[in-house]
């Protein structure tokens, strides 16, 4: 059972509304950001990320993603045409590089010291085809522009829902094969497991389909992303009405099913949760 650890998502988004009110800076006025380099150009250039590792994906963005952090009490918002996905030999991401910036010479380069699987974190939860393509990262990580290196948090803004979806995957190493957005989920033996989150089915390269969504309960020590492989469910019982939740039986395979026994979802659209149902109704018969 893979479960991941995260910092407490209300307190990061406290901390961003705090500093929210800070001037947003733009790209052509980035000094805090990009200092002149006291050396001569390329005298201490960092080598590219795809020198340095095993894999590198290239993802090609329609047309941009917008990059959001504060540093130093001010909101900075970037622009980049791709991202290139750095992992080393043993597949763990290490780094994401930003280029084809505006004016920018150098990449941005967002770190990942964690060995730990990083979650791409959707800020909004999926109601209908409009909704904000934001992904985060709710623990700090590395940055480094130009010759500034700092920590921070970042949102990635998506203009096109393929990018955001794409994103997703290579960092996850998976399909994502459904993504619902949830009113509330709730287990028998845990109680409330969220309020307001995304519920996702990835599929792994070996076949195995896992849900995945993010535990925001008011038990802090209960905050985190749980992982439910489809295999480990016993039974569904799809909603007789439209608006009401659909509850999953859960196989006691590992310690935190054991906790959960029951997982009862309320999606915020009624042909999610269809198909939601459809989709584990068809496991169970061909399992």
């Amino acid at each position: 059972m893979n479960s991941f650890s995260s910092q407490d998502f209300q307190e990061w988004v406290d901390r961003r509304q705090s500093t929210v009110s800070s001037s947003t800076v733009s790209s052509s006025s980035t000094s805090i950001l990009f200092p002149s380099p006291a050396t001569s150009p390329g005298s201490s250039s960092r080598k590219q990320s795809w020198q340095s590792y095993d894999d590198v994906v290239r993802l090609e963005l329609t047309p941009s993603v917008q990059i959001s952090f504060v540093k130093q009490g001010q909101l900075f918002k970037l622009k980049y045409t791709y991202i290139d996905v750095c992992k080393d030999a043993t597949g763990a991401l290490r780094c994401l590089e930003l280029g084809g910036g505006l004016g920018q010479q150098t990449p941005f380069v967002h770190g990942f010291s964690n060995t730990k699987l990083p979650v791409p974190h959707l800020e909004h939860p999926k109601s209908g085809d409009d909704y904000p393509l934001r992904v985060s990262f709710m623990e700090q990580q590395t940055i480094q522009a130009a010759h500034t290196v700092f920590m921070t948090q970042l949102s990635y803004k998506f203009e096109n829902w393929n990018d955001c979806v794409r994103f997703q995957e290579i960092l996850l190493g998976s399909k994502l094969i459904f993504i619902g957005g949830m009113a509330e989920a709730k287990s028998k033996g845990r109680g409330e497991e969220c309020i307001s989150q995304n519920l996702r089915i990835l599929r792994g390269h070996n076949g195995k389909r896992v849900m995945l969504f993010f535990a925001n309960s008011q038990r802090r020590e209960l905050k985190r992303y749980v992982s439910i492989p489809l295999n480990c469910v016993g039974g569904i019982k799809p909603p007789k009405k439209a608006g009401r939740p659909a509850t999953l039986d859960l196989n006691p395979n590992f310690e935190i099913l054991s906790q959960m026994r029951t997982f009862t979802v309320q999606f915020l659209d009624d042909d999610d949760c269809k198909d939601f149902c459809q989709m584990l109704s068809y496991d169970l018969t061909i399992g």
